[in-house]
């Protein structure tokens, strides 16, 4: 009897933690990589969709980076999707001061309880990413990218998804290094 008992509770519990994404013998390993990504640029806006038709768990959580003018993604903006594969984002066309702004895209899953991929997908190849620029008359100096999830607070750690560690520590300035005694 109680061994019954004991069993239904442990089957309990592990149907909840797979459906939270979590894995109580480690990490939750990361989904396989996406297959394709699709970005269509209009006058202020760029619709992006995901092709994922690898096999995947209902907890798998999407991504879309975006990068202004740098195709090496150094300072990413972050689109969390959640579940879905595509969202319409609202983006200016130009620099305050009227330039044309270029665009470069790429995207990756991850599972809540795990790290993100290892490969992200990218609008173009990778390394070679296919500039987007859009044709209308918005005009907005984007501030810059503060990140995602526990990855770098400066935005400088692209690809974090929710995170890379469990916990990332309080964000404090850095101190200058005490006087020299002489």
């Amino acid at each position: 009897m109680l061994g019954n008992y004991l069993e239904s509770m442990f089957d309990s519990v592990n149907v909840a933690l797979n459906h939270a994404g979590i894995d109580i013998k480690g990490r939750v390993q990361p989904p396989a990589q996406i297959a394709g990504l699709n970005v269509a640029a209009g006058s202020d806006h760029v619709h992006v969709t995901i092709n994922d038709p690898a096999q995947i768990n209902k907890n798998v959580q999407y991504f879309v980076e975006y990068s202004v003018g740098d195709p090496s993604f150094a300072q990413p903006h972050v689109e969390h999707l959640g579940a879905s594969r595509g969202r319409v984002i609202a983006l200016p066309a130009k620099t305050g001061a009227g330039a044309g702004q270029t665009y470069y895209f790429r995207a990756y899953s991850q599972y809540v309880g795990g790290d993100p991929q290892s490969k992200h997908i990218y609008w173009g190849q990778r390394g070679n990413p296919t500039a987007v620029t859009l044709s209308g008359s918005s005009m907005l100096n984007l501030l810059p990218s503060q990140g995602s999830g526990t990855g770098r607070a400066d935005g400088t750690q692209g690809g974090a998804g929710l995170g890379l560690v469990l916990t990332r520590a309080t964000v404090t300035a850095k101190r200058a290094p005490p006087p020299t005694v002489r």
